[in-house]
């Protein structure tokens, strides 16, 4: 891939490796078939007169499937801790995590831990006001997530931006694949992303984003 004439391209080298954020690998019923599973940090609190259900919401990274991890059944109010029950209504942070742990330890003999991968960015030209495209070249050590999402965490963009720019062809992906994006990403896999395919503020966000070398992701 090279240079569109009239304009220079960003270039950015996307590493992948393994990292340490645990989930869960179960059933999604929407995709049928096994997938990836995080914790959102949300509750879901039922409180019916003197008796509460909770529930941690866990979504499939895939097609944002929910799951409901549950944590109280039917239990009366009375008997719960006031700031554990505060902490329930204001989804508090230090409270889902503790409790994702515990579902991924409780499921971890019939769906074991997957680690969630770490995504650097490395710019190797940065992006100015004439750029017409960004140039991406994969590092992928084992086996990638998909490329979508890959893409989406290291341009800080959406899954839905990113399928949106490949229904406007603006993304050339080689080797060539069908369903490239929805495959995992590959060791030295190249990506061209044309600017002048993206809308006016996506590009301008692009373009900005890529203007320095930013921290790992």
């Amino acid at each position: 891939m090279s240079g569109s004439k009239g304009g220079a391209a960003a270039r950015l080298l996307v590493t992948v490796s393994a990292g340490t954020q645990d989930s869960l690998d179960r059933h999604c019923s929407r995709c049928n078939g096994r997938r990836r599973f995080e914790s959102s940090g949300k509750f879901r609190v039922n409180a019916q007169k003197k008796r509460i259900d909770a529930w941690l919401i866990f979504r499939c990274t895939e097609c944002d499937e929910r799951w409901n991890w549950p944590i109280h059944a039917r239990r009366p109010v009375g008997a719960l801790d006031p700031d554990e029950l505060d902490a329930l209504m204001r989804n508090d942070p230090a409270l889902a995590a503790r409790h994702a742990a515990a579902a991924i330890r409780r499921c971890a003999a019939t769906a074991p831990a997957v680690q969630e991968p770490f995504v650097a960015l490395t710019t190797l030209a940065p992006a100015t006001a004439d750029t017409v495209a960004i140039e991406i070249v994969m590092a992928v050590s084992g086996t990638g997530p998909r490329l979508d999402r890959v893409l989406a965490q290291a341009l800080t963009l959406g899954r839905r931006e990113i399928g949106a720019l490949e229904e406007a062809a603006a993304i050339t992906i080689l080797p060539a694949a069908r369903k490239a994006l929805r495959r995992p990403a590959i060791d030295g896999q190249r990506i061209r992303i044309e600017l002048a395919r993206c809308s006016e503020e996506m590009a301008a966000q692009l373009r900005r984003r890529l203007e320095t070398q930013p921290p790992d992701l």
